[in-house]
């Protein structure tokens, strides 16, 4: 017993000297370091190796926010919007309301914009990536149909709600890059035009005077570096992530477009056609010049709208992004913006996670006016 609490204060001891030299050593300017501020004890190098060591193994030290899959695929945890479990439940009681409440909500809403001007209203869902590549994930973790979104389309319609999950999983048979980045949770480029592409063709019967970009703009042209993975992120690895992401033609149309922020109407940014993010609370509006369409779009979406935001700027030549949780809330900005900026349409883009979520049980106003008109047929 002696030598062995011999040898753990040895051990002890070796860590006292060895942890600091390690810290100062490992600091860019370890002379200019202000330790005072900063442990020497600090064990985060020690926890960034075992992470990295983890996740090479399959094993999450964050499973709650990121489950790891197979060949270093990450999925999201079932702490973000019970993204696992939903995929996995079924027909429930709950999941039918819902989808009815939805389904009612957008009906009523259909009408009330049609009434106000606007030509057409859809809402297109972007698979969560675990639907898209189920065979990815571990094999507790797969989507298992029907489930939660199955009950939601079961309740909106086939109609005003787009569904893109059959689309894009026969889609990935037929490309050589995948249609979601590996470590991130969004589609890439590839991904969003076939997206793009099958709501297009979705609609062509309702709005047959819309023009689409040609089907040879959709092919990936080239693949380009990516790194700054939203799922990596989490485990904070100090580790250089880089996955390919696919650029296809209509990237590079001579499109060229103007973005303002649309509170303030300053310009903040010019030339070309990125991609485009937005923040909660600050519209971003883009007018293109080469767009195919002489139309107002009011977009309301989500950060799944990154990637497909050059195929809508190719497409109309005025787009309002806005994130659909500041336009579907009782005081949200959706009936202002239809009557001041008055768009042609209004389209909807949402990650299928959120796809449930109570802002679109949202009704427009006056209430008993679109009641009494939200039986119109799909």
């Amino acid at each position: 017993m002696r030598k062995l609490t011999q040898l753990f204060l040895l051990l002890v001891f070796c860590a006292l000297l060895v942890v600091p030299t390690i810290n100062v050593f490992s600091s860019p300017h370890p002379l200019k370091v202000k330790w005072k501020k900063k442990s020497l004890y600090n064990m985060d190098f020690a926890l960034h190796q075992l992470t990295a060591a983890l996740y090479q193994l399959g094993i999450s030290t964050e499973p709650g926010n990121v489950v790891v899959g197979l060949d270093g695929w990450l999925f999201l945890g079932n702490d973000s919007e019970h993204v696992i479990s939903d995929g996995r439940e079924g027909f429930t009681p709950k999941t039918i309301a819902q989808g009815e409440k939805i389904g009612a909500a957008a009906a009523a809403w259909e009408n009330w914009l049609y009434e106000n001007g606007v030509k057409l209203y859809r809402v297109m869902i972007g698979p969560n990536k675990g639907t898209v590549y189920p065979e990815q994930m571990p094999f507790w973790a797969r989507p298992l149909p029907p489930n939660a979104t199955d009950a939601l389309l079961k309740g909106t319609g086939s109609t005003r709600y787009v569904d893109l999950r059959g689309v894009l999983k026969e889609a990935k048979t037929s490309q050589a890059e995948s249609l979601y980045f590996k470590t991130d949770t969004h589609w890439n480029s590839l991904g969003a035009g076939i997206a793009f592409q099958a709501f297009a063709k979705s609609i062509e019967v309702a709005a047959p005077e819309l023009r689409w970009p040609s089907e040879d703009t959709y092919r990936p042209i080239r693949v380009e570096p990516r790194s700054g993975n939203d799922l990596i992120s989490y485990f904070r690895l100090k580790l250089d992530v880089v996955y390919p992401s696919p650029v296809v033609a209509l990237q590079e149309l001579p499109v060229e477009t103007t973005r303002y922020e649309f509170n303030s109407k300053s310009v903040i940014g010019t030339g070309g056609n990125p991609e485009m993010s937005i923040q909660l609370g600050q519209p971003v509006l883009v007018r293109s010049q080469g767009a195919l369409n002489n139309k107002r779009v009011l977009w309301l979406r989500d950060s799944f709208g990154v990637a497909l935001s050059p195929f809508m700027a190719a497409t109309f030549n005025e787009v309002l992004h806005v994130h659909w949780m500041e336009a579907f809330t009782s005081d949200g900005r959706l009936a202002e913006l239809v009557h001041a900026w008055k768009p042609d349409y209004v389209f909807v883009t949402v990650v299928e996670r959120f796809a449930r979520s109570d802002f679109f049980t949202t009704l427009p106003p006056p209430i008993e006016r679109c009641l009494s008109a939200c039986t119109r047929a799909d």
